[in-house]
């Protein structure tokens, strides 16, 4: 903790000039932070930071139960997990795009900065190349939810003036990071220089190597539907650069401040679940029930009914009372469910186990070797790699349930009991194509627990799993379809009126109905 709080404070200071006049020189602090003298990677610290913290409203509120991973009885008037009713919420809609660009903890305009401030530096080139891979996680998650978005303009406000940004076609978008993962990546070389400010893989450039293609193999993937060529294309490069080999590949943000003495320091996802809003977010009945139905190991770990969620006390692991929250209702309807019992509150529903999944200090997820295991299975039966899907499908069951001993070390699934799933659920086989589409992508799913932002996308782009959309009499924006995306913030067409229209002209609508350029239909 003391070294990302060093890092911190040292990509916080600001870049300081001395007074104009004939004692320039003399009025020169030889120990100004100078753009000349400035060490980047201290920002790139901040960048991996703040990017991986405070968009719980798009991930958590809005993703999480758009795949019904999570359900809540919120109305109107007390909203959180807007999501589950496809309502429309201003700080939730608008949290994904606000935290990206946010100018002083954006993590965009931080790695602006160190784009700019290591290019052409030979002794920075891992940094520089880092940081464009970097760049893709970023982006790409801001695209898929938002669709044409700023990208090629975008943070320019001081490097050239420019405070209105055009919007990049979605299209244009991932043509460019694609191609930015390839150079970037091809150009990471161990022997160019050690990165020491990196909190993912302490600059280990063998584990960027295999992040970078990863990356390119899951957008490479998310062309899927609206250009399987150029998606198969992208997916053979990603196989031939080398892909993550063992969950110990994954990459994630793990937070230092266990506390909660400083926020910041925290993951945010967590700090919601467990601290400032732990009531009204349930484990939806869909997650809790295909757990539960194919006996997953995974679900004691996963689920717990806290009777009084401020107390951490009165959390209850009994397996015979546990059980998900139906989506789409509030405090009334719900008692026309079967679910419901009427001598009990709503807290006689699971919420999330808050040992395992919502510890403070608890790590972000952004891809997994589980998750790269089943693109391969996917990839493998379309034809596009040669390979055997059936051992992939096994790597990523297996790979998702080790996953959980990354979040708490005590949640240890046991190789006899992943055995014992995976002969219960073995492989449906190539011979009916869909099927096996339906099979991994639904595991893949179930792997992207607490990572909405990527369960979204990929819903969107397999069709799988069928969530049966909500149709809530209230607020519904989608007319009872399942969402495609989210609004633009309300400012946008304001502040920047002529890139805004060019892109809803472009695009579409700007409401949750509007499809994404790779979600074709």
């Amino acid at each position: 903790m003391k070294k990302i709080l060093s890092l911190l404070f040292a990509g916080s200071m600001v870049f300081m000039t001395g007074c104009d006049g004939d004692f320039e020189e003399l009025n020169k602090d030889p120990n100004a932070a100078t753009a000349d003298r400035f060490n980047p990677a201290y920002l790139f610290t901040s960048s991996q930071l703040f990017s991986s913290r405070g968009d719980n409203g798009a991930a958590l509120h809005y993703a999480e139960p758009f795949v019904q991973h999570f359900s809540t009885l919120s109305d109107a008037g007390t909203f959180d997990f807007f999501g589950d009713k496809y309502v429309y919420n201003k700080g939730g809609s608008e949290n994904l795009w606000k935290n990206t660009f946010n100018a002083g903890t954006g993590g965009s305009k931080l790695l602006e900065d160190v784009l700019v401030l290591s290019k052409d530096k030979p002794e920075l080139s891992n940094l520089y190349n880092m940081a464009r891979i970097w760049k893709t996680v970023i982006y790409h998650r801001l695209t898929d939810m938002y669709g044409d978005v700023p990208y090629s303009e975008a943070n320019q406000g001081y490097y050239a003036q420019n405070f209105k940004p055009k919007y990049d076609s979605q299209k244009d978008v991932y043509y460019s990071m694609l191609a930015e993962l390839e150079d970037a990546t091809a150009k990471l070389d161990a022997a160019k220089g050690a990165v020491t400010a990196d909190i993912i893989y302490n600059g280990d450039v063998a584990k960027w190597k295999k992040f970078g293609y990863s990356m390119m193999l899951r957008l490479g993937m998310r062309l899927q539907k609206v250009e399987p060529a150029t998606a198969e294309a992208w997916v053979k490069k990603a196989v031939a650069g080398g892909l993550f080999t063992s969950v110990d590949d994954n990459a994630f943000v793990r937070f230092p401040d266990k506390t909660g003495a400083q926020t910041d320091l925290t993951n945010d996802v967590s700090w919601t679940l467990a601290v400032s809003g732990p009531a009204p977010g349930k484990i939806s009945a869909t997650y809790f029930n295909f757990l539960k139905s194919n006996n997953d190991p995974r679900l004691k770990y996963t689920v717990a009914v806290y009777s009084n969620p401020a107390q951490a006390a009165t959390k209850n692991t009994d397996p015979t009372i546990q059980k998900g929250m139906p989506n789409g209702f509030n405090l009334t309807t719900i008692k026309t469910d079967p679910s419901w019992d009427n001598s009990k509150d709503q807290h006689q529903y699971s919420g999330v186990n808050r040992d395992v999944y919502a510890k403070i200090d608890g790590p972000r997820m952004l891809i997994t070797y589980g998750e790269v295991q089943f693109m391969l299975a996917e990839a493998t039966v379309r034809g596009w790699i040669t390979g055997d899907a059936a051992a992939n499908y096994k790597n990523g069951v297996t790979a998702a349930m080790k996953n959980l001993a990354k979040y708490e070390a005590t949640a240890v699934i046991t190789d006899a009991e992943i055995t014992t799933y995976l002969t219960a659920n073995p492989f449906v086989g190539v011979a009916d194509k869909e099927k096996a589409y339906e099979q991994i992508n639904t595991q893949y799913w179930a792997a992207c627990f607490l990572n909405g932002l990527e369960a979204f996308a990929n819903v969107r782009r397999s069709g799988y799993p069928k969530l049966t959309p909500i149709n809530y009499f209230l607020g519904n924006e989608t007319d009872g379809t399942y969402p495609r995306r989210l609004r633009y913030p309300e400012d946008e067409p304001v502040l920047n009126a002529e890139n805004y229209n060019a892109a809803v002209t472009r695009q579409g609508a700007d409401n949750f109905k509007t499809r994404v350029w790779w979600d074709k239909q």
